[in-house]
């Protein structure tokens, strides 16, 4: 019976870095397989590292492992992939047609939407609703 040799186990903080990212907007989960889509950053990365990765519009989770990498490449392959259902807008007030709140991931948050245009960002759940409602009553007079 083979077994495992006590110099082979070792602390997985001493031997891989853990990453965490959040792909700018509108980048589909296939673009991050890109090898060239890492190379502004890929000179971090080394083989047995794990990426982590959240859309800032909440539509997909997935989870990455660097294969290889050199200073303009990261190799990686797909360890998990998750679509989300994206959390829905919540309506303005009457006034404000057009206006809603919405989860845009974990950098900027609970933003305040006016169609596609981001008037306010980086809030709460309810900090946006009552900004929102604060900008109706301005807005109205």
């Amino acid at each position: 019976m083979t077994q495992l040799q006590p110099a082979r186990l070792k602390f997985a903080e001493h031997e891989r870095n853990l990453w965490f990212v959040v792909p700018e907007f509108g980048t589909p989960f296939d673009a991050l397989l890109d090898p060239g889509y890492w190379a502004h950053v890929a000179a971090k990365f080394k083989p047995c590292d794990e990426i982590t990765v959240n859309s800032e519009d909440g539509s997909y989770y997935g989870r990455l492992l660097v294969q290889d990498a050199g200073k303009l490449y990261a190799k990686v392959a797909k360890l998990e992939y998750v679509e989300l259902d994206k959390v829905e807008v919540l309506q303005g007030t009457p006034a404000l047609t057009g206006h809603g709140i919405k989860w845009r991931g974990p950098q900027l948050r609970w933003c305040v939407l006016r169609g596609t245009d981001v008037l306010k960002d980086g809030m709460t759940k309810e900090g946006a609703q009552q900004w929102l409602n604060e900008y109706g009553k301005t807005v109205a007079a």
